[in-house]
């Protein structure tokens, strides 16, 4: 019979500390580079015909993922705020005692079959073309901010718009913010090189924003995505960003079994407290997973509610009972189930 052993990893940009148990049940450690070199050394040391491995999500990437499953291990990553520490745990943290604690999660799993909390690794082609879309949302998110420092500029140097102007940040809009800052201008020359400084940084993410949608719409149209693309845009409020950030965010949506999963995985549930002769009390939303689908979603759920009549017929009765803020939820939640749905027919 094969001795299956069981490794934990706490990875780090520059470094990997590993612990596992030997056949002869001792505890072992190991400090290696966190690159091919490193891994390579880890895995020398760890002779077996079966390894399962498991480290926590980070930022560090799928590299250490990719290069131990290419060599054979079986390895796990998994989200850092499902795995329970203890108050003890908390105050002595070190990588050594980080990595015991994943081993023991993951032999808890391995022997006895408990949960572990592992997220669903993306294969490459989503990791690409996710960062093409993040990039569009993230230059959005940039763009508002230069437009709310434009606007507090204003406000605080007592600057009323024009009156001939009606659209906010058009072009005429922006050629009058341009005229604050020429010759003909009446604020001191401090407050013009900073909205000069401004102006010039919105005009540049105006063109980045239009670049980065072409980008978006390109990819849209690849076999992968053009069909649910087209299904889920024909819903109101919903546009091609919205629905590229939907799908990839997902990765694959039959992953998914029920609406409940999807609305637990867009973290649109609320939390749950019982406990003894306590019933169960609902509290606020978990915010579990990724923040990006909640942004997109609360965009098409306003967008919706001004265009799509039986739409907004649903959201009244729900504001009356529980109020506008648990309302919006209510249909970002309805509205995300619907884009699955949707997605996943297509």
């Amino acid at each position: 019979m094969v001795k299956r052993i069981y490794v934990g990893l706490d990875v780090h940009l520059n470094s990997i500390v590993a612990a596992w148990k030997s056949r002869d049940g001792k505890m072992r450690h190991l400090g290696v580079s966190a690159d091919e070199g490193g891994l390579k050394k880890l895995r020398m040391a760890i002779e077996a015909e079966e390894v399962w491995a498991a480290y926590e999500a980070s930022s560090c990437g799928w590299e250490v993922h990719d290069l131990l499953t290419e060599a054979g291990w079986k390895v796990y990553v998994l989200a850092p705020t499902h795995i329970a520490k203890s108050v003890k745990g908390r105050k002595r943290k070190t990588d050594k005692e980080d990595a015991i604690a994943i081993l023991e999660v993951l032999m808890s799993h391995g022997e006895l079959g408990t949960h572990l909390p592992a997220v669903w690794v993306p294969n490459q082609r989503v990791r690409d073309d996710r960062e093409v879309v993040r990039r569009r949302l993230a230059v959005a998110e940039k763009l508002g901010r230069v437009k709310a420092e434009i606007r507090s500029l204003l406000r605080m140097h007592r600057v009323k718009g024009a009156e001939a102007v009606k659209h906010t940040w058009s072009g005429k809009h922006r050629a009058w913010l341009k005229g604050l800052v020429g010759e003909k201008s009446p604020y001191p020359g401090s407050v013009k090189h900073a909205l000069g400084s401004q102006l010039r940084e919105l005009e540049f993410l105006i063109e980045e924003v239009a670049k980065m949608q072409k980008e978006v719409e390109t990819l849209a149209q690849e076999e992968a995505y053009r069909r649910p693309v087209e299904k889920m845009t024909e819903v109101q409020g919903v546009g091609t960003v919205t629905a590229m950030t939907y799908l990839l965010e997902l990765g694959d949506v039959h992953r998914f079994q029920n609406r409940g999963q999807i609305g637990s995985y867009l973290g649109l549930v609320p939390t749950s407290h019982e406990s003894g002769e306590n019933q169960d009390r609902k509290g606020r939303i978990t915010r579990m997973g990724p923040p990006r689908i909640r942004k997109v979603l609360n965009q098409a759920v306003w967008s919706r509610l001004a265009h799509d009549e039986a739409f907004k017929q649903k959201y009244g009765p729900l504001a009356k009972r529980r109020g506008g803020k648990k309302a919006i939820v209510a249909m970002m939640r309805r509205m995300g189930i619907e884009l699955w749905h949707l997605a996943k027919s297509a």
